[in-house]
């Protein structure tokens, strides 16, 4: 396989529909839209609108940044760090509304926190939320969703740090496009060398059968046999 063939300037990027935290962002919006229609006023309030908007927002920017990772990582960790601040404007809104209506945050010591976090870790599709979201009180879905809130923000901080461990490693598109110039570069001086010893392994082969030639022809002189 050619260098060109095993090197390129795109960085390898996964398909952001399969990464869970972009699984998880999508379920808190669903979520929110469900909570805003449940527990919230259908008009003159903008905490709806701004909800609604930070989760979007997170949700969509995890996108735009998968995209945008092929070619650069400086803005994948640009959109990555402002998905991230969306959700961690959603969690304010969720823990500003526990705080208004006199109701509770799930702390470890709740009955029910451990299971909700196992829950939430281990489910990343809007299947397994949509019932609740239907059934659950205000403060049960809201410490549900703040809990994903808390798991999206983790997800998305070891990302980071993942995304800042392959720029060390593998830097930029700058590089990669010097390296891959670089390798085809080589390729290339490796061919020529190739073709030149190859050339010079021809020229001593017809050396050589130049010199049988002559070698052959002075017996057959001294043989007395025409040319």
């Amino acid at each position: 396989m050619s260098v060109m063939d095993e090197k390129s300037i795109y960085k390898k990027v996964a398909n952001y529909k399969e990464l869970h935290v972009y699984q998880k962002a999508e379920v808190l919006v669903l979520l929110t839209d469900v909570f805003c229609r449940r527990f919230l006023p259908a008009y003159g309030d903008r905490t709806v609108d701004q909800m609604n908007q930070a989760a979007r927002s997170g949700k969509q920017n995890i996108v735009e940044g998968s995209e945008a990772a092929m070619t650069s990582t400086e803005t994948e960790v640009k959109l990555v760090n402002v998905g991230r601040a969306s959700f961690q404007e959603l969690r304010e809104d969720y823990e500003d509304y526990l705080k208004r209506q006199h109701l509770q945050l799930w702390t470890q010591n709740h009955p029910r926190y451990d299971r909700m976090l196992q829950f939430c870790r281990n489910e990343n599709h809007w299947d397994a939320y949509s019932q609740l979201a239907e059934n659950l009180q205000a403060e049960a879905f809201c410490n549900m969703a703040l809990t994903l809130c808390h798991i999206t923000d983790k997800m998305l901080d070891s990302y980071l740090r993942h995304l800042e461990k392959t720029f060390r490693e593998q830097g930029g598109i700058k590089e990669r496009m010097h390296a891959v110039r670089t390798g085809y570069r080589q390729q290339q001086d490796n061919r020529l060398q190739f073709l030149e010893q190859e050339n010079r392994q021809l020229k001593a082969e017809i050396v050589q059968l130049k010199a049988q030639l002559a070698q052959m022809a002075r017996k057959l002189q001294q043989q007395g046999q025409p040319l």
